[in-house]
């Protein structure tokens, strides 16, 4: 597979939701991914998305998705098909969450819950606005051609960092902490990307499309900071044992991102 392929597919898995998710839920007659998704493949995938790929991140969206959030009950609607059945399947009523009118955050270790107040006023076309300059400044170009590998890791480090000078209207520390899930928010929206763009990586670097989980250990840590006799044998082996790990994950990361 060509390298451009992974980066592309890995790129269009950050991008299947928008980081605004959120704000925009139920309150964009576009959509959540008509919006600011929307207009950035359209920015970079200038000639569309195969559908191989199309296929690959929708199957690690729902890998993620079951990963990290537990499955809402179903219930049945009565509208007919073009086979003529008349039952379909929707989400129930009571699991479709408005955040922005109860916004709430809950710490994913001990569950405590941050209420937000409100961001019933906030202005979705701002916030699509802002979301989308933040990420085009974020594309990066050799001439007129995308470099497909530099923009995805620039979307993956610099992406939940939005820098505005200007405080009228700003997200602040909201933007990086925005929840994936409105009817579960203990996860942020990055955390979702970060997984469905791995397991969308996976899947497209194995020629049986199938992902594997590498575990990798280097110990034992305590005994090995233990035995330091100074700060600086302290910091030595702190930074040994940093240094290792890294260069260990290096090789994956270059190779699969």
């Amino acid at each position: 597979m060509a390298d451009d392929t992974l980066w592309q597919t890995k790129l269009h898995a950050r991008l299947h939701d928008p980081a605004e998710k959120a704000l925009v839920l139920l309150r964009d007659p576009a959509g959540h991914e008509g919006g600011t998704s929307r207009a950035l493949h359209s920015v970079l995938f200038t000639n569309g998305i195969p559908t191989d790929t199309l296929r690959t991140v929708q199957r690690a969206d729902w890998w993620a998705s079951a990963a990290d959030r537990p499955q809402w009950p179903m219930e049945e609607v009565t509208l007919t098909g073009r086979d003529g059945q008349t039952r379909t399947r929707a989400v129930a009523e009571w699991a479709q969450v408005r955040w922005t009118r109860k916004p709430t955050l809950i710490h994913p270790l001990n569950g405590k819950e941050f209420d937000l107040g409100s961001l019933a006023d906030t202005d979705i076309h701002d916030v699509k606005h802002r979301s989308r300059a933040h990420f085009e400044r974020l594309v990066v170009r050799e001439g007129e051609a995308v470099d497909w590998r530099r923009t995805l890791l620039a979307f993956w480090r610099f992406g939940s960092e939005l820098r505005e000078e200007e405080d009228n209207g700003a997200l602040g520390q909201l933007w990086p902490l925005l929840p994936a899930d409105t009817r579960i928010p203990d996860h942020a929206i990055w955390d979702h990307l970060d997984l469905v763009s791995a397991f969308a990586g996976a899947f497209a670097a194995d020629p049986d499309e199938d992902a594997a989980l590498l575990a990798l250990s280097l110990g034992p840590v305590q005994s090995f900071i233990a035995a330091a006799r100074s700060t600086s044998d302290l910091w030595a082996g702190s930074h040994l044992l940093a240094r290792l790990s890294w260069e260990a994950a290096k090789v994956v990361c270059e190779r699969l991102g």
